[in-house]
């Protein structure tokens, strides 16, 4: 099963109910003070099952499927555990996270001391409680405040954007005295933004600019009417004036990572060129200077005319199922096109900057220089290609319907496999120190591994992101190997050198072709999902030289 944009449900995960269990456990209320109005009421005891009650050994994977239409649960913690079964001790299995709405169970399944709200059953498997990170009220502040999902349709899931100088985390809109209090300079940052703000903001059409076909599959170039975005889209859409639940006060929780007291301006500085991802912005009025603020993920605020939007690089591979391997990209500034006349090479035109290029296989050596046969009849020269060439011998598990990831590090390629069969090429940037040992530079292990994690987002720092700074919602994140993963990169337009930390950076369109294609599946609405008996086994990854 795989995720190609609404969600097809395996038999397991069926509106019919397997195995013999049958949920007929009825919702009690009981009453709650009014510091604890957003809390969910807990069942009463009467019905419920507790934790030390539940039977191990029941078929929780067989119980019904909520319907899509259903009742909602709506994470309020940026991210909440999903279990295999109703208790905290069972295997996570995934998470939500803030903005979503899940469908579950009319009523809950079970409760007690781990899970004061109850245990529901969410689409299409899994367990969640009504408790700290969940709520059933979908008039909570918090769900009212953040209703923005990444949007899994396209190749940057959120509007993202780079500090250009540092900022601070305001937790409410600052006044301007606050404003200079907290940022450093700001008197002359304003000054120069005003002036040099028309090249400062500068854009460009990117990844989420190419037309996307069947399953994620690029369908041709931008348009060359495609436009950058305005000032309101690139950071998540403009609303007019500040949201409701910033005038006057701050009136939801803080759900950053940082904590601080209620009374706090600030959680916390974003340095300079560190990523973030937004969800929205407004402008202020004369007693915050007129100044735009953007709101990220997770609800807190940075002035606009600190950050640089950036639009993601359109770069992406193709599907090579009907004429398989070899292939190669253009990689060589001023590589053109060969023809070769009575035995001797004649220029032809110039190949775009990582052109793509079916191969035949044949190869000849003419005038002293390697060269390789194009399909096309032209012949290019083979320094000037990244090259992903045909396998002389695959590894014993490439058999079947089976799907693996194929990458080379020398070659810096990345091929899809369905057992025998390739089916996608594309460029990547693997770890900069090459094939050097992993635990002493920066480079990409090598071996076979399987995805273990998928993640539609998350942050990743330093050490983990590729970069000397804080990446916030890195997209399509693929976990083979402890920190190790496959991921999208945001940040650069490199792909086909070694350049990360030792993961594996696609292209936001490569990666999320790869992210959809591989197990295991995501379920909508949640934010990642965990390999082991609810979602099986997840894709091979075989890294070699």
């Amino acid at each position: 099963m795989h995720l190609r944009g609404s969600l097809e449900l395996p038999a397991k995960w069926s509106g019919i109910a397997i195995g013999t269990l049958t949920l007929t456990l009825a919702l009690g209320t009981s009453g709650c003070d009014s510091a604890k109005a957003w809390v969910d009421e807990a069942p009463s005891a009467a019905v419920m099952k507790s934790a030390e009650d539940i039977d191990d050994s029941a078929d929780w994977e067989g119980a019904m499927v909520p319907p899509e239409d259903g009742p909602k649960l709506a994470p309020i913690a940026m991210k909440s555990a999903v279990y295999s079964q109703p208790n905290s001790a069972s295997d996570k299995v995934g998470y939500l996270r803030l903005g979503a709405k899940v469908a579950r169970t009319a009523e809950p399944v079970s409760g007690g001391a781990d899970c004061r709200g109850g245990w529901y059953g969410l689409r299409p498997v899994g367990y969640a409680c009504a408790g700290d990170d969940n709520t059933l009220k979908l008039d909570h502040p918090l769900v009212k405040a953040i209703a923005v999902e990444p949007d899994r349709s396209k190749p940057m899931p959120y509007k993202y954007a780079f500090i250009r100088a540092v900022a601070p985390n305001y937790l409410r809109v600052p006044s301007t005295e606050e404003q200079f209090r907290y940022e450093m300079r700001l008197e002359r940052h304003l000054r120069n933004w005003k002036k040099l703000s028309y090249r400062w903001d500068a854009l460009e059409v990117g990844a989420n600019d190419v037309p996307l076909g069947e399953g994620g599959l690029a369908n041709g170039p931008i348009p060359a009417n495609a436009i950058a975005m305005t000032m309101g889209e690139r950071f998540g859409g403009e609303s007019e004036g500040s949201p409701w639940w910033l005038r006057g006060e701050r009136r939801i929780p803080n759900v950053s990572g940082f904590r601080a007291p209620p009374y706090a301006v600030i959680a916390s500085r974003i340095k300079r060129h560190a990523g973030v991802a937004l969800i929205g912005n407004f402008t202020t009025g004369e007693e915050a200077q007129g100044r735009r603020f953007a709101i990220s993920t997770d609800a807190r605020l940075i002035p606009a005319d600190k950050l640089k939007a950036d639009s993601g690089s359109p770069f992406h591979g193709e599907s090579i199922r009907e004429h398989g391997l070899p292939v190669a990209f253009a990689r060589k500034a001023g590589a053109t096109w060969w023809n070769i006349k009575k035995g001797k090479l004649k220029k032809g035109e110039r190949l775009k900057w990582r052109e793509f290029i079916s191969l035949t296989g044949n190869v000849r050596k003419i005038q002293g220089v390697r060269m390789v046969e194009a399909r096309n009849g032209q012949w290019v020269r083979s320094k000037d290609l990244k090259t992903a060439p045909k396998n002389s011998k695959l590894p014993w598990f490439a058999k079947g319907s089976t799907r693996w990831i194929d990458i080379s590090i020398l070659s810096q390629t990345l091929v899809l496999w369905e057992g025998n069969i390739p089916i996608y090429a594309t460029l990547i940037s693997t770890g900069r120190d090459g094939v050097g040992d992993p635990k002493r530079t920066l480079s990409t292990p090598q071996g076979t591994f399987k995805i273990y994690q998928k993640h539609v987002t998350t942050t990743m720092d330093s050490d983990a992101a590729d970069s000397e700074f804080e990446l916030r919602d890195v997209p399509w994140v693929m976990y083979f190997k402890g920190g190790y993963a496959l991921h999208a990169a945001y940040w650069h337009d490199d792909f086909g050198r070694g350049r990360s930390h030792g993961c594996v950076n696609l292209s936001p369109i490569d990666a999320r072709y790869a992210f959809q294609w591989s197990s295991p599946d995501v379920p909508e609405h949640w934010h990642a999902a965990y390999t082991g008996d609810t979602f099986g086994k997840g894709t091979l990854v075989h890294i070699h030289p």
